[in-house]
């Protein structure tokens, strides 16, 4: 019989026991996100919130906006540049550098009556070009909406009288220019005439002294006729096309921008602290998370249950157990008689019972074996809890065929519960005696399920892997971490005991309430009389089940090796 089972465990590969790592997906990153959409949709939330708490925090500012057509002022100027923004010879980026100078604030100021907010014109004052245009857009804020239209008109005001004034000085310094030269001309002409009485007529001194009177004449005159045209040229420095007016709203907080932008960093930290949160947990959620952090196959899922035992073959949880019967028959060699079920960090006696019921429906002899304290199995099957189970056939209190059960409607399914005592159970499978049980058991039945103890809370489960030929482990989704499933992958590694796989188990409301009640219900009507160490079996209760009667007798006749035993003899059942 070990034979056999070591042969099996040589032949299941360990390295489907290796993690795989895969690089992240982009799908994975949706998944991650739909996974805590929860704190993705907070985290947008409080951005929203944000956005609008910093709108109504932040100061209101007022902007008004004036037009201004700048146009040639009336001087020449050589050394005027191009742009080729504009088709003049303005060069309006030049005049919108020149409207925020300190001249033209300071005139602003002066006009506003107050030179408060204007120490620094780039703060309040904006100016902007359109290209191909010959207009500057003058844009003010302040924190009232007057201000602000007052504030526009004051520097477009300011811009235009600078400029008018820069004109004039100009003109007037050309103007000047042109009367010193004529009067030193003057001067000089006077000199030349008041020497012609001294020269000979005919005389090349005298023609020289003619042509330069001829010469200054008619500089004179040039030079006066510019002076006087300086002098009646108009100054054209522009004018405001469009006037400032008082704005109806605030420009600055727009309120849609601040959402906009509260919702966009809420949706960043939302997906930052998801992403954060996914590292940090470690607990798996479905099959493709089992498969990728543990490496270990998934070989059925199964849906919520509805609590109805047994499934209904036709419902999701019951094709979720037939795909899990056909998927261990499949793999498991036919020599392999014991089955080790074992939760991780909950009860996998659902599993065990439903899995045990649905290889009995095949019409195989199955036995389960229940050994823990926290199993509901006895609730679920309808099984007599005061009956003798495990503790008493460990114990030499009754005899295996004896303590068995067949639960209703199931004929090929026995089930042996944790007993009277459960502690005491727990103790003596640490002994010899779990081992002879196991071995007896195996001769019974095609198929001898265990029901373990979670690995993560106790050792029972690697104890009896050492008498199973396979092993399954039951994961419950959002609960079992990633490294309690790695720790049970060791324990039965070390104990060379093949693992073929893993359940995923999706609890609902009702199994999660089931699951927290870990500890057996003790029934109202205890037992007549508690079992002596003497005795072969315990004493029943006053009024065993039908199902009790039937399954002490059928038991009791397969132990004799009779196959054909009819369901009518209740003497057997009343020994």
């Amino acid at each position: 019989m070990r034979a056999v089972s070591h042969t099996y465990r040589q032949e299941v590969p360990t390295a489907m026991l290796d993690s795989t790592v895969r690089s992240p997906q982009l799908s994975d990153y949706g998944v991650l996100i739909r996974r805590q959409w929860w704190l993705v949709a907070l985290a947008f939330l409080i951005g929203i919130y944000g956005g609008f708490w910093y709108n109504f925090t932040q100061p209101k500012i007022f902007t008004s906006t004036t037009q201004v057509l700048v146009t040639p002022t009336g001087v020449d100027d050589d050394a005027v540049s191009t742009n080729s923004r504009t088709r003049t010879e303005i060069n309006l980026d030049t005049e919108a550098q020149l409207l925020t100078s300190t001249a033209v604030a300071a005139l602003a100021a002066d006009i506003l009556g107050t030179e408060a907010g204007l120490d620094d014109p780039a703060d309040s004052v904006r100016v902007t070009v359109p290209p191909n245009t010959e207009v500057m857009t003058i844009k003010f804020k302040a924190a009232t909406a007057g201000a602000a239209r007052d504030g526009a008109d004051a520097f477009a005001v300011a811009y235009l009288s600078n400029r008018a004034q820069v004109a004039s000085d100009q003109i007037a310094a050309r103007q000047d220019s042109r009367q010193a030269q004529v009067r030193a001309r003057t001067e000089s002409l006077q000199e030349i005439t008041a020497s012609l009485g001294t020269l000979d007529p005919g005389s090349a001194e005298r023609a020289v002294a003619d042509a330069q009177v001829q010469s200054l004449s008619a500089q004179i005159a040039i030079l006066t006729a510019e002076a006087n045209e300086l002098e009646s040229r108009p100054v054209t420095p522009g004018r405001t096309i469009t006037e400032a007016t008082v704005p109806r709203r605030p420009s600055s907080p727009v309120l849609l921008v601040n959402l906009a932008g509260g919702a966009m960093l809420g949706l960043l930290l939302g997906c930052g602290v998801a992403l954060l949160r996914q590292r940090s947990d470690r607990n798996l959620r479905n099959s493709e998370e089992v498969t990728k952090l543990t490496g270990l196959p998934v070989l059925a899922s199964i849906p919520e249950s509805s609590g109805i035992w047994p499934p209904e073959a036709t419902s999701a949880v019951g094709r979720g157990y037939v795909r899990l019967r056909n998927m261990l028959t499949a793999r498991v060699d036919p020599d392999a008689r014991i089955l080790l079920i074992a939760g991780i960090d909950g009860d996998g006696s659902e599993v065990a019972d439903n899995l045990a019921a649905t290889l009995a429906r095949t019409g195989a002899e199955v036995v389960l074996v229940s050994t823990h304290a926290g199993s509901t199995t006895a609730q679920r099957l309808g099984l007599d809890r005061r009956w003798a189970g495990l503790s008493e056939v460990l114990g030499r209190q009754a005899t295996t065929s004896a303590a068995l059960q067949v639960p209703a409607g199931l004929e090929t399914l026995r089930v042996l519960t944790p007993g009277q005592d459960p502690e005491r159970a727990a103790g003596l499978l640490e002994t010899g005696a779990a081992e002879d049980l196991l071995s007896e058991l195996r001769r019974m039945a095609r198929y001898v399920i265990v029901d373990a103890s979670p690995t993560a809370s106790s050792g029972q489960a690697q104890t009896l892997a050492a008498f199973a030929d396979t092993a399954l482990v039951v994961i419950q989704t959002s609960t079992t971490s990633a490294d309690d499933v790695n720790d049970a992958v060791e324990q039965f590694m070390a104990m060379r005991t093949p693992l073929i796989g893993s359940v995923l188990v999706s609890p609902g409301r009702q199994s999660r309430r089931q699951g927290r009640r870990t500890a057996p219900i003790r029934s109202k009507q205890p037992s007549q009389t508690p079992f002596g160490t003497t005795s072969e079996r315990p004493t029943p209760p006053a009024k065993p089940s039908a199902n009790v009667i039937e399954g002490s007798r059928r038991t009791k006749a397969l132990a004799r090796g009779d196959r054909h035993v009819g369901r009518d003899s209740a003497s057997g059942a009343a020994e």
